[in-house]
Order: C-alpha cells, then sequence, then structure tokens
C-alpha cells in the first residue's frame, strides 16, 4: 500500500469536521465570552471612574472591610473614596486631592508640589 492509495473515509472526514468545528466554537466562545468581557469590564469601570469627584484634604488611609478590603482615603468632611492600590500607596495624610467629574486623573498637592495619578493609564495597563 503506497502513499498514493491512502484515501480517507466518509467517517474520517466527518469526525475530522466536527473536532474543527469544535474547536472554532471554543475560540469563538473564548473570544466573545472571555476577552470581550474583560475590555467591557475595564470600559466600564473607566466611565464609573469619569463619573467620580471628590475633593479634599486626605485626614487617614485604610481599607474597607465590607468592600473587599478596597483601599481607601478618608477625607477632613467624612467622606470615602476607594482607590486602586497603586495610587493609595502613593497617597500622604495630609495630602489634598481633586478629581473632576469627566476626567481620569486625580491631581495630588503636596507641600507646594502638585503630581497627577491617571487612572485611565492603569486601566489601559490592563487591556495588554
Amino acid at each position: 500500500m503506497g502513499k498514493e492509495d491512502f484515501e480517507f473515509s466518509n467517517i474520517q472526514v466527518k469526525k475530522a469536521l466536527n473536532i474543527g468545528v469544535g474547536i472554532f466554537a471554543v475560540f469563538l466562545f473564548i473570544k466573545t465570552f472571555l476577552i470581550d468581557t474583560d475590555k467591557k469590564r475595564i470600559d466600564n469601570s473607566l466611565k464609573n471612574i469619569k463619573e467620580e469627584s471628590f475633593d479634599g484634604l486626605v485626614i487617614d488611609k485604610g481599607f474597607d472591610k465590607f468592600n473587599h478590603n478596597a483601599s481607601v482615603i478618608y477625607f477632613k468632611d467624612k467622606t470615602k473614596v476607594a482607590l486602586f492600590g497603586q495610587f493609595w500607596a502613593q497617597i500622604n495624610i495630609g495630602d489634598s486631592l481633586i478629581k473632576k467629574k469627566g476626567e481620569t486623573i486625580i491631581t495630588v498637592y503636596r507641600n507646594k508640589e502638585k503630581f497627577i495619578l491617571d487612572n485611565k493609564e492603569i486601566m489601559d495597563s490592563w487591556r495588554k
């Protein structure tokens, strides 16, 4: 039996097509429900961040055990704001913070210095 005599039977062709369709379906499921869901979640989070606004003097920092141990800062006016852990670590008690509605940046004032923390940078790093 030489190489020229080899043929696929109808059953083998059907099995191969079923496997191909199955692999394609798995790929489509992963793209639609896993990858796109992450993108939608990031986009929704960014939208929520843009809706937020605050302005105040930081009097304390901590973790909110009722909100999955979210890192939070407490302002002098008794409000609290959850922040990304990266930002929480960069903010000190005594800093003044401003976050305007519609923006992704937090402006931090400390000892006559000003620096910017951008939520969008963190969110964009998650997309990679």
